[in-house]
C-alpha cells in the first residue's frame, strides 16, 4: 500500500469513528432534550437538506478549487463545530446543519480525489479496501459510541468527535497530488471555470455516467423506504428486540466487510460493471425475499447475502463514476448523484410511512425490493464499459 492511500484510507477510519460516535451522541442528546419524535424527525432533515440546497455548489467548488484544501478546511471547522456542541445545546440543530452541509462539501472532494491519488487501474481496489474499513466501523462504531455514553458523560463524545477531525485532518495535509490522467485532463482541472448546466450537459452527454445516476436514483427510491421500515418488520414479524435488529446489522456489515476484501483481492479482474449488476440483481433478490421470511436465524442468512450485494454495489458504482468520468467533472457528478439519490431518498420515506399504514410493511418491502431488482435488469442493458 502507498503511503498516500495509507493516508487516505487512515483519515477515512479515524473520521468514521469519530461520525459513529457523534451519531449516536447527537440522536441521544435531541432525544434526551424534549423526548420527541418529532424533534427527530426534524434532526433526519437537517442532515439530509444541506446536499439539497448546496449540492449543486458544491460540486463546482469541488472541480474548481484544490480538493486537498478543502478536505483540510473541512476537518478543521467541523472539528471545531462539534467541540461547541456541548455548550450550546439549544443551537445542536443548527450546529448539524453546518456540519452537514459542510459534510456535503467534503465528501464530494473526498469522493473526487481518488483519482488524483492512484492510477485507474487501481481505483477499484482502493474504493473495495476503503469500504471495508468503513463496513468495520458500521459494526463497531455504535459499540463504542454506546460504551462512552453509559460510561461517562455524552459530551465527550463530541470531544472524541472533534479529536478524530482534527487527526484526519493531518493525515490529509501529509498527502501529496499526483493528478494521474492525461495532460489534457490535469491542465482542464487547473483552467475550467464553467457553469454547473455545462456539467449537466457533459453528464447528459457521458451515457456511462448518465445511465449510472439514473439507475443509483432509481435505486433511491427504494432505500427510504427499506431503511425506514426494516427495524418494523423486525419488530413485528420476527417478533424480536433492538437487540435482535442489532444483530441482523452487524452479520451485514461483517458481510460486507468480507466482500470488500475479496474484491480487493481476488476480484480485481472482473469487469466493474458486471460486478455492479450482480450487486443490483442480488440486492434486489434478497431485499424482496426478506420480507417472506419470519424466522430470526434466516433473517440474519438473508441479511449477509444482502451485506455481500450491497458492498459490490457500493463499491462498483464510485468506481464506475470515477474511471469514467473526465476529472474536471468529478465534483459535479458525485454532488449530482447524492442530490438525486437523497431527493429520492426523502420521497421514499414519505411514501413508505404513508404505504405501509394502507398496505403494511411487509408489502412496502416486497415493493422496494422489486424496485432494486427491476433496476438491476436496467443495469444489464444501459450499463457497459464501452456505451
Amino acid at each position: 500500500m502507498s503511503r498516500n492511500i495509507f493516508l487516505f484510507i487512515s483519515s477515512q477510519v479515524i473520521s468514521d469513528i469519530g461520525d459513529w460516535i457523534d451519531r449516536i451522541a447527537v440522536l441521544t442528546l435531541v432525544y434526551n432534550i424534549n423526548n420527541s419524535s418529532v424533534d427527530m424527525s426534524f434532526l433526519s432533515i437537517m442532515m439530509l437538506l444541506p446536499s439539497l440546497i448546496f449540492g449543486v455548489f458544491a460540486g463546482k467548488i469541488v472541480d474548481i478549487y484544490n480538493k486537498k484544501k478543502i478536505l483540510i478546511l473541512g476537518d478543521f471547522l467541523r472539528a471545531i463545530l462539534v467541540f461547541l456542541i456541548p455548550f450550546f445545546k439549544e443551537y445542536v440543530f443548527i450546529i448539524i446543519f453546518i456540519v452537514s452541509t459542510i459534510s456535503i462539501f467534503y465528501d464530494t472532494a473526498k469522493n473526487s480525489i481518488l483519482p488524483e491519488l492512484v492510477k485507474k487501474d487501481r481505483l477499484r481496489q482502493v474504493n473495495s479496501l476503503s469500504s471495508s474499513y468503513s463496513s468495520l466501523m458500521m459494526v463497531l462504531g455504535p459499540s463504542i459510541s454506546g460504551f462512552i455514553i453509559s460510561k461517562f458523560d455524552i459530551k465527550y463524545c463530541f470531544y472524541i468527535d472533534s479529536l478524530t477531525f482534527l487527526l484526519s485532518m493531518i493525515m490529509i495535509f501529509l498527502i501529496k497530488l499526483y493528478k494521474y490522467g492525461s495532460k489534457k485532463d490535469v491542465e482542464l482541472y487547473q483552467t475550467d471555470k464553467i457553469s454547473f448546466i455545462e456539467g449537466l450537459k457533459y453528464i447528459k452527454g457521458n451515457c456511462i455516467i448518465f445511465n449510472t445516476l439514473s439507475i443509483n436514483t432509481i435505486v433511491g427510491l427504494a432505500a427510504g423506504m427499506l431503511n425506514g421500515l426494516l427495524i418494523m418488520y423486525v419488530y413485528k414479524f420476527l417478533k424480536t428486540d433492538s437487540q435482535g435488529y442489532g444483530v441482523i446489522l452487524t452479520f451485514k456489515g461483517l458481510a460486507m466487510i468480507l466482500t470488500s476484501l475479496v474484491l480487493y483481492k481476488y476480484l480485481k479482474n472482473v469487469l466493474v460493471d458486471v460486478i455492479f449488476k450482480l450487486g443490483l440483481i442480488g440486492l434486489g433478490i434478497s431485499t424482496a425475499v426478506f420480507p417472506l421470511n419470519t424466522f430470526f436465524v434466516l433473517a440474519i442468512l438473508i441479511q449477509f447475502f444482502n451485506g455481500i450485494f450491497n458492498a459490490l454495489y457500493s463499491i462498483s458504482r464510485t468506481t464506475i463514476i470515477q474511471e469514467n468520468c473526465d476529472n474536471q467533472y468529478l465534483g459535479r457528478t458525485f454532488s449530482m448523484n447524492t442530490m438525486l439519490t437523497n431527493i429520492t431518498s426523502i420521497i421514499s420515506l414519505a411514501f413508505g410511512g404513508i404505504a405501509a399504514e394502507f398496505f403494511g410493511v411487509r408489502a412496502v418491502l416486497l415493493i422496494g425490493g422489486f424496485i432494486v431488482l427491476i433496476s438491476g435488469f436496467v443495469a444489464r442493458n444501459k450499463i457497459h464499459i464501452y456505451c
